[in-house]
């Protein structure tokens, strides 16, 4: 789980699992681009997902019991 230490430094904490597990979802983005991905209509709905903010990126738990 990602924490935001304080307002003046911008720095997160993560899990060793969790940064894993974004460096191979990082990896296999990639490896879906050099494919051709992009090209495709399930990546035009992901990006536009993403950048008509349909989603929520939440920096806190929702809930104090996941914290």
């Amino acid at each position: 789980m990602a924490k935001l230490k304080s307002q003046s430094q911008k720095y997160i904490e993560l899990k060793e699992e969790d940064y894993l597990r974004l460096i191979e979802n990082t990896m296999a983005i990639e490896a879906l681009k050099i494919a051709g991905i992009e090209k495709m209509d399930i990546w035009k709905a992901v990006q536009h997902i993403l950048q008509n903010e349909h989603i929520d990126v939440l920096i806190r738990p929702i809930s104090r019991k996941y914290s």
